[in-house]
């Protein structure tokens, strides 16, 4: 099959791969489209702890099933147009067992440990699998994944209807958190963002913004909540500084979910966290429960419009190394698109 293989840090080819061989409970899917992620980003730069190289990237994939062997077949018919969770699991560790296989003891992330979707066919584990509408719009759909992600974050946070919401960071998985607190009732949903563009992109899709690079900051955050703070704050930003606002524009016993992944320790002013009760929350990925969540809504159409703004970009996958260097730049674009043909 035709592949992009990152073989050596900042390098990345089209080759010739063999195609992935399928064990019992996995499936094989012809992959159409994918999104590239911040992550793929990271992989291609050298800076992912974990990767192994020479890698087949990629794991926000659509496409249609073409083989599936032995457990959970049965629900499928090939041809059928499909997603998948992008983990394999063991499914009998404690984190498996209370449906927390995000955590699992023995992850392993495709495209990120096993080869993923930056190719003509891409393996899965079947239970993980999941068979879309015949009309739905494969371009949206291939947003599930990063969408799962905003669904697992909001729920992990427990935010309830009426609720004020604070998003550090504005691309692309922080504005998905801002479309799904919307969609789960939130109240007023203020995004941070430094990037001129991506801020005007929220403002666009009817998100409050700011930057936070802005004098007077602190003091306007505070008015947007009449000095009440926010009951709901979710750190995507992963700036030295982004977990201190939140903890000081987080109100008393609120929630404060932290998804950025950031290269050095930072400080937390532990005070300031007893003082005001507050929860702080570390999420990684998503569960499978709330990557259902994502095919339902994907399926329902409910955040179609929304979704639908967020593709600035489609490229021929042997067109890769400009596609990652366009989502890499991070100028005048917001979710780019790979085409498998």
């Amino acid at each position: 099959m035709k592949a992009a293989i990152i073989k050596t840090v900042g390098s990345i080819e089209i080759c010739e791969a063999p195609t992935p061989v399928l064990n019992d409970g996995e499936s094989l899917i012809r992959v159409i489209y994918i999104g590239i992620c911040g992550t793929d980003v990271h992989l291609f730069n050298g800076n992912h702890p974990t990767a192994v190289y020479p890698l087949i990237p990629g794991h926000e994939f659509v496409g249609e099933l073409v083989e599936s062997k032995g457990r959970g077949s049965e629900r499928f018919n090939i041809g059928d147009t499909v997603v998948a969770q992008e983990l394999f699991t063991c499914g009998t560790c404690d984190a498996c067992a209370k449906g927390e296989d995000n955590v699992c003891n023995e992850l392993s992330i495709i495209g990120v440990h096993t080869d993923g979707g930056f190719a003509e066919y891409v393996k899965v584990m079947t239970h993980k699998m999941y068979r879309l509408p015949k009309d739905i719009d494969l371009k949206l759909a291939a947003l599930t994944e990063p969408l799962a992600v905003a669904v697992h974050d909001v729920r992990v946070s427990g935010l309830n209807v009426g609720e004020t919401v604070l998003v550090l960071g504005g691309g692309p998985i922080g504005l998905l958190i801002a479309v799904v607190a919307r969609l789960n009732g939130a109240g007023r949903i203020v995004v941070s963002e430094v990037n001129e563009y991506r801020r005007k992109f929220a403002s666009d899709m009817g998100f409050d913004t700011i930057d936070p690079a802005s004098d007077g900051f602190d003091e306007r955050l505070r008015d947007m909540t009449a000095g009440r703070g926010f009951d709901v704050s979710f750190e995507a930003a992963g700036a030295p500084s982004a977990l201190s606002t939140c903890i000081d524009h987080t109100k008393n016993t609120g929630v404060i979910v932290i998804i950025a992944m950031t290269s050095n320790a930072v400080a937390v002013d532990t005070g300031k966290v007893f003082a005001k009760e507050l929860t702080l929350k570390g999420v990684r990925l998503h569960s499978q429960y709330n990557f259902m969540g994502a095919v339902d809504i994907i399926s329902g159409g409910a955040l179609s419009s929304d979704l639908q703004k967020f593709i600035t970009g489609i490229f021929p996958l042997d067109d890769v190394a400009e596609a990652l260097e366009t989502v890499r730049s991070g100028n005048n674009c917001f979710k780019i698109l790979l085409e498998v043909k």
